[in-house]
C-alpha cells in the first residue's frame, strides 16, 4: 500500500473512531436522561412490562399498548465476534456473514441484534445474539402484537433492538431528528457563551495588534535608540562636568591660604590638587611642627603626612609629603 493509502485509510480509521465515540456518548447522556428521547414500552414473553431507554432497561408500569416485545436473555444465544479493520457502515453484512457461520440455525430462520466497538489490538468486537423468527411470532401473538412490532433482545439490564427494514427507516428518522437536536444544542451554547467569550476575543485581538504594532515600529526605533544612547552618553559626561565644577577649588585661595600658614624657612616643590584634595611636598626646617601648623588652618583638614620625612643634611632641613582636604564650606569668599 502507497503512503497516500496509507494515510487514507488512517483517516478513515480515525473518523470511524470519533463516529463511534459520539454515538456511545449520545447513548449515554440518553439512558442518564441528559439529552431528550422518547422511552419505548416493551412487554416480555412473560407479560412483564419494561421501558427501554436507549439501551437500557427498567422496569415500567404502563397500562399503554407496548410498542414491542422484549426477549428474555435466556431464549437467546450469545457470542462475541472479531472482525478485522473495516469501515464502520461495512460493519452489518460482515456481521450477518459471521451470524451465518455462528448460527446454528439457518439465517432465515433467525432474528438478530448486535452491538459493535472499537478493539484496542485494531478492528472490531461485536456482540451479538439470536432467537428463532418463529418462536418470535409465538410471543407476538401471545402478547396481542402484530407481525410487524420491532423486536427487542435482552442482554444484562440492556436490551438491542433486531433490524428490520422498518427499523432501520425508523432510525434513519430518529438520527434526524437528533442531528437537528444537536445543532439547536450548539447554536444556543454558543448564543450563551458568545457573551463570556468576547472580552477575551477581543483582549486576544488587542494584544495581537499592539505586537503587530511593536513590530512594525521596530526597525523605525533603531536609529532612534542609537541617538538616546549619544544623548544619554553626553547626560553623563554633562553631569560629571557639573559635579566637578561643585567640587573644584579655588586655586587662588588655596595659595593664599598655603602661603598665609607656610613659614619663612619653609618653601614649596609640589603642590597637587585633583577635587578637593591637596597634596603638597618640599622641605622645611621641622615637618612636624608644620604638620601642626597646617591642621589647626581651618580651611584644611585631615592633614597627614603621605610618607615619612627624610633629613637633608647638606640643607640641614627635612623633606616633606603631606596630603589635605579642603574645606569648601568653611572658606572664605
Amino acid at each position: 500500500m502507497t503512503g497516500q493509502g496509507q494515510l487514507n485509510q488512517r483517516m478513515r480509521t480515525f473518523w470511524d473512531r470519533l463516529a463511534w465515540a459520539f454515538g456511545d456518548l449520545h447513548r449515554h447522556l440518553v439512558e442518564r436522561g441528559l439529552w431528550p428521547a422518547r422511552s419505548l414500552e416493551l412487554v416480555s414473553t412473560t407479560g412483564e412490562r419494561w421501558l427501554l431507554t436507549g439501551t437500557r432497561l427498567r422496569g415500567g408500569k404502563s397500562t399503554r399498548k407496548p410498542a414491542g416485545l422484549l426477549i428474555p436473555e435466556d431464549d437467546c444465544l450469545w457470542g462475541v465476534a472479531q472482525l478485522p479493520d473495516m469501515p464502520r457502515k461495512a460493519l452489518g453484512p460482515a456481521v450477518e456473514e459471521a451470524l451465518w457461520r455462528a448460527s446454528p440455525w439457518p439465517r432465515d430462520q433467525i432474528v438478530s441484534a448486535w452491538r459493535g466497538y472499537p478493539d484496542a489490538q485494531g478492528g472490531w468486537m461485536v456482540e451479538w445474539g439470536v432467537c428463532r423468527s418463529s418462536r418470535c411470532d409465538e410471543w407476538r401473538s401471545a402478547q396481542g402484537l402484530n407481525n410487524e412490532a420491532p423486536l427487542f433482545l435482552a442482554r444484562t439490564n440492556a436490551a438491542l433492538v433486531v433490524q428490520t427494514k422498518s427499523m432501520s427507516a425508523s432510525e434513519k428518522r430518529y438520527g434526524l431528528i437528533q442531528g437537528v437536536l444537536l445543532l439547536c444544542a450548539i447554536f444556543t451554547v454558543a448564543a450563551v457563551a458568545t457573551p463570556a467569550v468576547m472580552p477575551l476575543v477581543l483582549e486576544r485581538e488587542a494584544v495581537r495588534k499592539a505586537v503587530r504594532h511593536i513590530a512594525a515600529q521596530e526597525p523605525l526605533s533603531v536609529p532612534i535608540r542609537a541617538n538616546l544612547d549619544v544623548l544619554r552618553l553626553h547626560a553623563d559626561l554633562a553631569n560629571e562636568l557639573h559635579a566637578s565644577m561643585g567640587v573644584d577649588l579655588p586655586l587662588a585661595s588655596v595659595i593664599e591660604a598655603l602661603s598665609q600658614t607656610l613659614p619663612d624657612d619653609t618653601w614649596l616643590d609640589r603642590i597637587d590638587l585633583n577635587g578637593r584634595e591637596i597634596k603638597i611636598s618640599g622641605m622645611t626646617a621641622n615637618a612636624t611642627d608644620l604638620l601642626a601648623l597646617l591642621a589647626r588652618n581651618p580651611s584644611l583638614s585631615d592633614v597627614r603626612a603621605s610618607v615619612a620625612s627624610v633629613r637633608d643634611a647638606a640643607l640641614n632641613k627635612e623633606r616633606f609629603t603631606f596630603e589635605m582636604r579642603w574645606r569648601i564650606e568653611e572658606s572664605k569668599p
